[in-house]
């Protein structure tokens, strides 16, 4: 059976590094420092709650660390929190400024980064925010409440501080009210050249995202500004919406759609980086197509963070570069030879290699996204759900799971996963029709096509379809692949269309598919992107009943009402089966041990993946000690 897990491992290793070189510039070679020795020894006292002490002894210096790890988590407001072994090992060196962070994409990010297009979001969080933020203090790095390894929620504002707002309120059931940080400011850069935010360019700016992704946002009917001083200055960004919303925070404080760039930046054109400002922590300052994305910090940044009773500004470091690494095995070299400082989701084949060779890399174990590949149920063949559920009875999920995550899974991780222990229920808890198209039955499969009349031709065909896949993962590939090969028995034909991450979107976007695969991260709003009209439905979901299930939700501010329509409507869509999804495996993140106060955090907000490196300082006498590479 493919083990149902529910928990999330973090650990960070100490010992030996090999020789490191850097990627981009040139290297220089260096002897690699002696193995410090470590005594290690652990205890676990199981209480109401599990207190794991770590003992380190090095060089006669004797440190203890304590993580307090909740069993049980309830309430749909409950953050995610780890639910397994936890071991911090070591002592950070005090808090310094300076040096260059190395990391890797898997692809060319294109010149077009637009938080309105939703085009490269992952680069725009670098230096345009939204009014709320994860605490980093909450996570791994600090109390341990919570891990921050989701990508796609924080799930709730009680493990969130403000970012442009200061603080924020309901006055009513449909208001829903943000106060600007005073004396926020744009950055220090062209075209804004650190100049006052205002109230007013902001409200222009929100309701110019509000009609470029409608009917998005259908339930809010405008953005105004409010003076709640009344100093005749409006001082709040107001969202009035048309109906209490139940996912606020993810609509309007730390999701991905109201992100703030300043006017002229919009005047000058999105698709120039020299263009981009904000207020983030990042600040654009080079970009060459194929080859790297650099950023510098930005100095005018008003968060901090307090280490042993001293407050320091952020951003530490001085620089992020991104290098382009299409293939994996290349990223995973680099890593090991100290190239890039951080490397995310190394697969299970993988993670023994790594581990044995960079005993000292730090490293969490995160619950990836569930590969799906989305039926559109709008047109042949898939209107039909005989055919979607032949499709799924068609493909045997443990050969996914024993061959590319070692067994290691979890078997429905779609639309939640174990990381939501409120909403999330498993395989045996949802309808027995579900249940079924889980098992493996090639049989079967060729009974629903011949019921619906796709029969086998003289060839042996029933149909063919060409499903698009993103070209940027190895993975998605190899599992794309596997598929192929399971419905290629049923005679279903299926071909793959390799393309590029911004045109996989763009083509979503406008529905030009006919069958669809790509990784989805579980999460109780996840739902949300099968409404009627939404850009990310990928399977042209209209289904009545389920539509208005989902609007139900939609209004639920109360929380258990909420996660028990959540659980309902989940099920009814897995009843509809608008996708064929394989099992969901554990991605290794792994660091360098020169990087500091980082606990493997993903995103502190809605697929913010930068914002986290502010808090991050370098060991770079380590660095260059172990590689030879100062900056």
């Amino acid at each position: 059976m493919i083990k149902q897990k529910g928990r999330l491992r973090l650990w960070v290793m100490v010992g030996a590094i090999a020789t490191m070189a850097l990627l981009v510039l040139a290297a220089c070679s260096s002897s690699p420092a002696a193995d410090p020795q470590i005594v290690i020894q652990t205890v676990v006292v199981e209480v109401e709650k599990e207190v794991i002490q770590t003992v380190v002894v090095e060089k006669e210096v004797v440190v203890i660390q304590t993580v307090v790890v909740e069993r049980i988590v309830t309430g749909v407001d409950a953050p995610p929190v780890p639910k397994g072994d936890i071991k911090l090992l070591g002592e950070k060196i005090p808090p310094v400024y300076g040096g260059t962070l190395r990391l890797s994409l898997t692809s060319d990010p294109g010149a077009k980064w637009d938080s309105c297009e939703f085009k490269q979001t992952q680069m725009t969080t670098h230096f345009v925010e939204n009014f709320l933020l994860g605490d980093k203090r909450l996570g791994p790095a600090g109390t341990g409440e919570t891990t921050f390894l989701p990508v796609l929620s924080l799930g709730t504002e009680k493990i969130a501080i403000g970012a442009m707002a200061d603080r924020w309120d309901q006055p009513d059931s449909t208001t829903y009210r943000f106060h600007l940080r005073p004396g926020i400011r744009w950055q220090p850069k062209f075209p804004t050249d650190g100049r006052l935010v205002t109230v007013e360019e902001l409200v222009a700016e929100f309701e110019r995202i509000k009609d470029c992704r409608w009917p998005r946002h259908d339930f809010l009917d405008n953005v105004t500004a409010e003076d709640t001083d009344g100093d005749g200055i409006n001082d709040s960004i107001v969202y009035n919406t048309n109906k209490p919303i139940s996912f606020w925070g993810y609509e309007f404080a730390w999701g991905p759609y109201f992100l703030a760039a300043p006017p002229e930046t919009i005047e000058l054109g999105t698709d120039n980086w020299k263009n981009q400002s904000g207020t983030g922590p990042w600040m654009a300052t080079g970009y060459v197509p194929g080859s790297t994305v650099e950023f510098e910090k930005n100095p005018d940044w008003y968060l901090t963070w307090t280490e042993k009773g001293t407050e320091f500004n952020l951003p530490f470091m001085d620089n992020l570069i991104y290098i382009v690494i299409p293939q994996e095995a290349n990223r995973l070299a680099a890593l090991r030879t100290g190239k890039i400082d951080e490397l995310r989701g190394v697969r299970t084949i993988d993670r023994p290699a790594i581990e044995k060779s960079n005993p000292d890399l730090g490293s969490v174990l995160a619950l990836e996204g569930s590969f799906n590949y989305f039926m559109p149920m709008n047109k042949p063949p898939f209107d039909d759900i005989r055919v979607r559920l032949a499709m799924n009875y068609a493909v045997d999920r443990q050969v996914y799971s024993d061959a590319l995550f070692g067994g290691d899974t979890v078997l429905l991780a779609h639309p939640l996963n174990p990381e939501w222990p409120a909403h999330y229920e498993p395989l045996e808890d949802q309808p027995q029709s579900v249940q079924d198209y889980f098992v493996y039955d090639p049989a079967k499969a060729e009974a629903l096509l011949d019921e619906a009349g796709l029969t086998r031709g003289s060839d042996g065909v029933r149909f063919e379809i060409e499903l698009m896949v993103g070209n940027s993962s190895q993975l998605e590939i190899e599992l794309a692949e596997i598929s192929i090969s399971f419905w290629d028995d049923i005679g279903v034909v299926v071909s793959l269309d390799l393309v590029d991450p911004p045109v996989r979107q763009s083509r979503l976007f406008e529905k030009q598919f006919d069958f669809f695969a790509g990784a989805v991260a579980g999460r109780p709003n996840a739902l949300n992107d099968f409404r009627l009209g939404h850009q990310w439905n990928r399977a042209n979901l209209s289904d009545p009943e389920y539509i208005a299930m989902w609007e139900d939700v939609l209004t639920a501010t109360d929380s258990g009402e909420q996660a028990r329509l959540i659980k309902a409507a989940t099920s009814k869509w897995l009843e509809l089966s608008p996708a064929v999804q394989v099992p969901a495996g554990f991605g290794g993140d792994y660091w360098q041990p020169w990087v500091q106060n980082h606990g493997g955090e993903r995103a502190l907000a809605f697929v913010d993946y930068s914002t986290h490196w502010a808090y991050v300082w370098l060991d770079r006498d380590l660095r260059e000690e172990r590689t030879g590479y100062k900056d």
